[in-house]
């Protein structure tokens, strides 16, 4: 007899890997001033352990998806899972940057396994008028590993060794294992294909996010000669995916402007906020001068707003459709991100928290209703691949946010410290990075409008068929 997948019970072991994957980046990330300081390393440097985490993700996100179509979802799922378990353990018994940094990139491939199907799996098990509450429950979690990696992120690093962010996953892997193995299959049959792997793609991609990331955070003098090679990188990926088979990049979903206005919407509100949130624990620990138990408690708000408004959003958005929803959604992430450009030395901590809750809050409300249309606009059969461009493209928002703010931040700090003073130059490099990510939601506000106007023409059918 074959076996079937519960929805709730996808939707149970989806959300605790994710809980895991986000619980994962969100304390690595409070953790790198310690690590900055352990490994006797820079910001540009330390934002290393973050981006080859990420970059590997925008690699291999996409080919895993396509093998998850191919294939059944749960088939790569499950050794995806297999894989970030072994890699968390790994990363937490290297010792040393090294040892870490290919570790951390070991990990990411399970993770990239993992991503490039959970949320298929979810958008497929689920009927259409239930997918934007599931999505949203799916956010929820997100939102409590990103709540949890702060605040146990800091107690640990208060109280032990760095090690331990990683052996935490191990736990949460265990039971999220088990549970699969037993209870995880895909709705959708395999596709029977005898078309090859895009592999050429897949080493393209990853040649062109490396190069753009190394350009972008200024690791050397030398970096910003990484520019031409990451065009150049672009350009041949994109050629030598119109003659493949099986490609990473579907140039058809290109056409569908749900898919892709939809995409850009997020890669841009990622890419804000992600320069962001790599910026403060560093202002808290420099400006404030505060403990990273403290810091972590402090962050944690807005993975909190973040996680009570996913939900929410995705049973409104439900009812009254995904775009009610988006633009407001952006108008409170930018109110937000603006009013972070009055923190000081000065400033109570209730305006900090205030900060956190408006830009949590938003980009809560703008995810769930944002990738169930996106996922709507494809046919189920294109499901896998939909989830992987998903990841990957919110992923490599991840990398340019982090990699541009940890570049571009040391430069304006090399340039202001002298004559503004040490405090002085510090916020005022603090608040270039916050009006760049401020101009990014803006324009992310003017797509959703765009696409809102050609979504009431009815420009932006499914492609595929409906989902």
């Amino acid at each position: 007899m074959k076996k079937t997948t519960n929805k709730w019970m996808a939707l149970t072991i989806t959300s605790l890997c994710s809980l895991m994957a986000t619980f994962n980046a969100s304390s690595v990330n409070i953790a790198n001033p310690i690590l900055a300081s352990k490994f006797g390393i820079t910001m540009d440097v330390v934002q290393w352990i973050t981006t080859i985490y990420l970059i590997i993700l925008c690699a291999f996100t996409l080919l895993f998806g396509r093998l998850g179509d191919r294939f059944g979802a749960h088939r790569v799922y499950i050794p995806g899972l297999i894989v970030f378990i072994i890699g968390s353990l790994a990363c937490g018994l290297s010792g040393g940057l090294g040892l870490l940094l290919v570790f951390r990139a070991l990990q990411a491939v399970g993770a990239a396994m993992m991503i490039a199907t959970s949320m298929g799996l979810v958008a497929t098990i689920f009927p259409g008028n239930q997918r934007g509450m599931a999505l949203g429950l799916n956010v929820l979690m997100v939102g409590v590993g990103n709540l949890s990696g702060p605040a146990l992120g800091g107690l640990i690093l208060s109280n032990l060794d760095w090690p331990f962010i990683f052996y935490l996953n191990l736990p949460v892997g265990a039971v999220s294992l088990v549970l699969a193995l037993f209870k995880l299959r895909s709705p959708i049959p395999p596709q029977k294909t005898s078309k090859k792997t895009d592999v050429p793609g897949t080493v393209l991609l990853a040649a062109f996010i490396t190069a753009l990331i190394v350009c972008l955070s200024g690791n050397f003098k030398g970096s910003v000669w990484f520019a031409p090679a990451a065009v150049a990188f672009l350009v041949i990926f994109l050629r030598v995916e119109r003659k493949q088979e099986l490609p990473v990049f579907d140039y058809s979903l290109m056409k569908v402007k749900r898919f892709s206005y939809g995409n850009l919407i997020a890669f841009l509100s990622y890419a804000s906020t992600m320069m962001v949130m790599f910026q403060l624990p560093f202002f808290l620990n420099a400006v404030w001068k505060i403990s990273v138990g403290t810091a972590g408690l402090l962050l944690m708000v807005s993975a909190v707003s973040m996680g009570l408004a996913g939900p929410l959003s995705g049973v409104i958005s439900d009812k009254i459709g995904p775009f009610s929803v988006m633009l407001p959604s952006i108008c409170l992430l930018i109110t937000g991100q603006a009013t972070t450009l009055f923190l000081s030395e000065n400033v109570s901590y209730p305006h900090f928290i205030a900060c956190l809750a408006l830009s949590g809050g938003g980009m809560g409300l703008l995810n769930t209703p944002n990738n169930s249309d996106i996922m709507s606009s494809v046919g189920r059969e294109m499901s896998g691949y939909a989830s992987g461009f998903v990841a990957t493209n919110r992923n490599l928002a991840f990398c340019v946010g982090t990699a541009a703010s940890a570049g571009l931040f040391p430069v304006l700090m090399d340039h202001l410290t002298e004559p503004l003073g040490y405090t002085a130059a510090y916020l005022t490099s603090f608040r270039a990075i916050l009006c760049i990510s401020i101009t990014l939601s803006v324009c992310s506000l003017v797509l959703c409008i765009v696409l809102r106007t050609k979504r009431s023409r009815g420009d932006g059918s499914p492609a595929g068929g409906q989902a």
